[in-house]
């Protein structure tokens, strides 16, 4: 009998947990992994503080992480996405395990499935990421990445690039002529900023802070970026329209997660610009705008929160293709070990690493 170790949340306030649990076979639909890394989301953040509501009983979490299949149930026979799959093969997933059938995942959004499981009660094997040792289901999305390709290639940007496949995406072709503002240099903010570069845009302009990620939106393919802490927004308006022609943004991306931002991205936007949101998805927000300017400018606001496989895909081919040219694993500036799990999400929170990771089987 083997036994591994598990990260346990209960409720704002109180420490997270880690305790042993045993390390059971899968059944046939699952699969049992040894967790290699798994990387700190902003949403886990807010899950410490508050922000997400609790639940009555103590939770697994953890949602960006790559590992090492141990064992495949009789079922399992590819991924996600149809590639065959052995054991000893590397898999990024997503645990979440929407049911597939419901209204909401047929015809609207399987993150809204009231049948998620997620965060997955503690005590019973799970996909979370920080522990030692995951169980999927096969109704989790899980994607091979080729032995070639280092885990740290994908998880350098965790969540965040499937999040800016799927939202950019809904924003449908950018033009060569597009000026992006990317509100936020977190890693969502990051991967729009890569993406919007890789897409050809004329101008990508990062709004964000500290100074060491505005220089990694540079590296990424920012053509300008502006601190928040320097500059007012009535500075950041004149700084675009000048870098525009004086017309402003033709799309803003919000990776904030601030409510502040999304006024400011509101007036930053030209006539029949877009505003796609990412970054506020968390708790309550409220704040106060102009609806007179979104008729008579023709503007669009377009939320993006979902599960989207083929984003996944994505964000292995890209790692694949770009994560070594472009030096994907240097952004993981902080590296923890399982026990050191709330430390890692503290210093995220501060916005102190560029991405921080959990080494579950290591002793960082």
């Amino acid at each position: 009998m083997r036994y591994g170790k598990v990260a346990v949340f209960s409720r704002p306030g109180e420490p997270v947990k880690i305790i042993e649990e045993e390390i059971r076979q899968p059944a046939s639909d699952e699969i049992l992994v040894r967790v290699s890394m798994a990387g700190i989301c902003g949403s886990d953040v807010h899950r410490l503080k508050g922000d997400i509501p609790a639940h009555l009983d103590a939770v697994c979490f953890g949602h960006e992480a790559a590992g090492v299949i141990e064992s495949l149930g009789a079922e399992i026979k590819a991924d996600s996405v149809d590639t065959p799959l052995a054991e000893g093969d590397m898999l990024y997933w997503m645990p979440l395990a929407p049911c597939g059938t419901c209204w909401e995942c047929v015809n609207s959004s399987p993150i809204h499935c009231p049948n998620l499981n997620w965060p997955p009660p503690a005590g019973k094997p799970n996909g979370a990421g920080f522990r030692q040792y995951a169980t999927l289901n096969k109704k989790c999305v899980y994607i091979r990445v080729p032995p070639d390709v280092s885990p740290e290639n994908v998880i350098a940007f965790g969540c965040a690039m499937p999040t800016a496949f799927r939202g950019l995406k809904q924003l449908g072709p950018i033009s060569p002529q597009a000026d992006i503002v990317v509100q936020g240099s977190g890693p969502v903010g990051l991967a729009c900023t890569f993406l919007a570069s890789r897409a050809g845009a004329r101008s990508v302009i990062v709004i964000g802070d500290p100074a060491g990620r505005l220089e990694v939106a540079s590296s990424l393919g920012a053509t300008c970026t502006m601190s928040v802490a320097n500059t007012t927004a009535e500075m950041r308006l004149k700084k675009v329209r000048n870098l525009t022609e004086g017309r402003g943004a033709s799309i803003v991306v919000e990776a904030a997660g601030t409510v502040a931002a999304f006024p400011e991205g509101l007036n930053l936007l030209r006539t029949n610009g877009k505003y796609v949101i990412m970054g506020l998805y968390s708790g309550e927000a409220t704040c106060s705008i102009n609806p007179v300017r979104i008729n008579n400018f023709n503007l669009q606001i377009i939320g993006s929160l979902g599960i989207d496989v083929d984003a996944f895909r994505q964000t292995v081919d890209m790692a694949s293709e770009h994560g070594g040219r472009f030096h994907f694993p240097e952004l993981i500036t902080h590296r923890f070990p399982l026990d050191r799990l709330e430390e890692a999400i503290v210093l995220s929170g501060q916005g102190i690493p560029i991405k921080a990771i959990i080494l579950p089987n290591e002793d960082v």
